[in-house]
């Protein structure tokens, strides 16, 4: 039996995480009561997925323009 092997892209991977992030943030915020800290935290987190897709947008060599790929 031939065994499978899969290929995982860590650009997908950070995008995915990122994702995840901009996810459990629109959660965060649908809540309530968020203190300053969580407020802080979310505000850092947002920027770290921002920066990830900024970077594999930058390094995408497909001469495509991303920008008005963004929903």
């Amino acid at each position: 039996m031939e065994e499978e092997t899969f290929e995982i892209d860590p650009q997908d991977l950070l995008l995915e995480n990122a994702m995840r992030v901009v996810f459990k943030a629109a959660e965060l915020l649908d809540a309530d009561d968020l203190t300053p800290a969580q407020l802080k935290d979310l505000s850092g987190a947002l920027r770290d997925a921002t920066e990830i897709v900024v970077t594999i947008e930058s390094a995408c060599g497909c001469d495509h323009d991303h920008e008005g790929d963004v929903a």
